[in-house]
């Protein structure tokens, strides 16, 4: 074999490699982001509202808005932005508040074309279990209130969907379960993980195609 047969033969080899590499990083993307988003309101910023429920199963919407901090919005206004977008949907809040939370909204049930979910009365005590990753505001292990940033990889509990402010990429999860386990799907910004991946496996290929 000559010298440019090598070289031609090394070439188509690195193109399949690149090839190949866009092919797997576009196929693991939607066994990462799950289902696809149901993107509710307007603006320039996004969090995320995941329901999950036997009826509901998991349902992600990606809510669109414009961040102000010096007013920034609950995850009270990420729940309404997703019944005023999706005709399906429905809910029922209770005010819980209190004098340090005046106004302290907990979930009584969703409901998907008007099948309404609600937690049980009886053990094992299931209720809308409210989730948070990212934005400001979640419950401490001792069952008291953290003002500070709840981590943004990974849930945590929340004191209330009036008290967690959220924050561009932050992730909200009302789950219907007893409270003993998180969310089956990891906060939106996980994804970013994948398409890293994606993107480092890219770079390797095309070095090797420049040695």
């Amino acid at each position: 074999m000559s010298d440019t047969e090598e070289k031609n033969m090394k070439s188509s080899q690195s193109r399949r490699g690149f090839l190949l590499a866009v092919v797997t990083g576009t196929c693991l993307l939607p066994s990462v982001s799950q289902a696809a988003n149901i993107i509710v309101g307007t603006g320039n910023d996004t969090s995320y509202l995941i329901l999950e429920s036997t009826n509901l199963g998991v349902r992600t919407y990606e809510v669109r808005y414009t961040y102000n901090a010096s007013a920034p919005q609950d995850s009270a206004f990420l729940v309404a932005q997703a019944v005023a977008g999706d005709s399906a949907l429905g809910v029922s809040l209770a005010d819980y508040g209190n004098a340090e939370f005046p106004v302290n909204y907990f979930v009584n049930y969703f409901s998907l074309n008007s099948v309404e979910e609600w937690g049980s009365s009886s053990p094992p005590w299931t209720y809308w279990v409210h989730w948070v990753a990212g934005g400001t505001g979640y419950q401490n292990q001792d069952f008291s209130y953290n003002p500070g940033a709840a981590p943004a990889d990974s849930w945590t509990l929340s004191y209330g969907i009036s008290t967690h402010t959220i924050q561009p990429g932050s992730s909200d999860a009302l789950f219907l379960s007893d409270g003993s386990a998180e969310p089956s799907v990891a906060p939106i910004p996980e994804t970013s993980s994948a398409l890293l991946a994606i993107v480092g496996s890219v770079v390797i290929f095309k070095r090797r195609r420049q040695h």
